[in-house]
């Protein structure tokens, strides 16, 4: 056993200092990937949303249906991915009469990811969400009855 110049002996630092390296090293790493998975989901929930959306929009029978049956896809899908019917929105653009064939429907989905383990305190200082949005084009199927 050596002992320092005060008489100190070293034995057993190196495993405090491992474990304090350990913790200060990966809890912020367990928290970037809780964080980029979380943005992920929201990415792939807004992408797939948006496409759900058009999708149930050009195959409904009638305009009053479409609308019911946009938001019910999209909230499936967000739903799929771990946000409530309320985290996201949606918009619909028509560039003609929306169920004309060969019309098209723009979709834009919107969805805020929150932040894991952000204090209540901290939420007006530093970003405790971020916000996601696709769009999707989709058109009304040329063989389709006119009505």
């Amino acid at each position: 056993m050596r002992r320092g110049p005060a008489g100190w002996s070293e034995r057993g630092s190196m495993t405090v200092e491992v474990a304090f390296l350990l913790v200060l090293l990966v809890v912020p790493l367990f928290y970037l990937v809780a964080t980029l998975g979380r943005v992920q989901a929201g990415a792939y929930a807004v992408s797939a949303a948006s496409r759900e959306a058009g999708r149930a929009f050009v195959t409904a029978t009638d305009p009053a249906s479409a609308q019911v049956r946009a938001r019910a896809a999209a909230d499936l899908v967000l739903d799929a991915h771990g946000f409530g019917p309320g985290d996201g929105t949606f918009e619909l653009a028509c560039s003609a009469d929306c169920l004309a064939p060969g019309s098209q429907v723009a979709v834009e989905a919107r969805v805020e990811v929150p932040l894991p383990l952000v204090p209540d305190f901290m939420r007006g200082r530093v970003p405790s969400s971020i916000g996601l949005s696709a769009e999707h084009l989709e058109t009304v199927d040329e063989f389709r009855p006119a009505g």
